[in-house]
């Protein structure tokens, strides 16, 4: 009879562990899913780092994060004498802290994003930068839902947040 207790007593030991041990494993199934939808993850595009040698004047840009993904919507699209297109992304909401006061005064609250060389140069200086260059990024459409991914940097010249240079842009569904 008491080595049946022994038993029961062990049986019900085990089952409680495996109950928190589920419970645990839940919860941090949970949290993983929570941070991949706060902050698209990079892991599977990386950035393309030899787009730097077709970036204008490369000095007038700080890198904060070498290699980011953001998501939003696109808002402008202006193509820039240097080659670049100059493009207003109004982030989701979870993203407003890559901005920083400028963007908000002078960018009506969006990331700059800058495929480089992405059309025709007509800045006689910023020629060289494209040269025998063709940039292969998709250039989205106002109103497009878009993931982007790029370096992360500080436009030292006018002072706003960027994804300068643009490695890819996809289209969200």
């Amino acid at each position: 009879m008491r080595r049946n207790n022994i038993y029961l007593l062990l049986l019900v030991t085990i089952i409680i562990v495996v109950i928190i041990i589920v419970i645990l494993s839940n919860q941090n199934e949970e949290n993983k899913v929570t941070e991949n939808k706060s902050q698209p993850q990079s892991e599977n595009i990386p950035c393309d780092a030899s787009l730097w040698e077709h970036v204008y004047h490369s000095y007038r840009l700080e890198v904060r994060e070498e290699c980011k993904v953001v998501t939003g919507t696109i808002e402008l699209l202006r193509k820039e004498a240097d080659g670049d297109y100059h493009i207003r992304l109004k982030l989701d909401s979870e993203q407003n802290n890559l901005l920083n006061e400028k963007n908000y005064d002078e960018q009506k609250g969006c990331l700059v994003l800058e495929p480089v060389c992405a059309n025709k140069v007509t800045q006689k200086d910023a020629i060289k930068s494209c040269e025998d260059f063709v940039n292969s990024v998709y250039i989205p459409h106002i109103g497009e839902h878009v993931k982007v991914t790029g370096s992360y940097v500080l436009d030292k010249e006018h002072g706003w947040m960027e994804i300068h240079p643009v490695t890819k842009i996809e289209v969200m569904n």
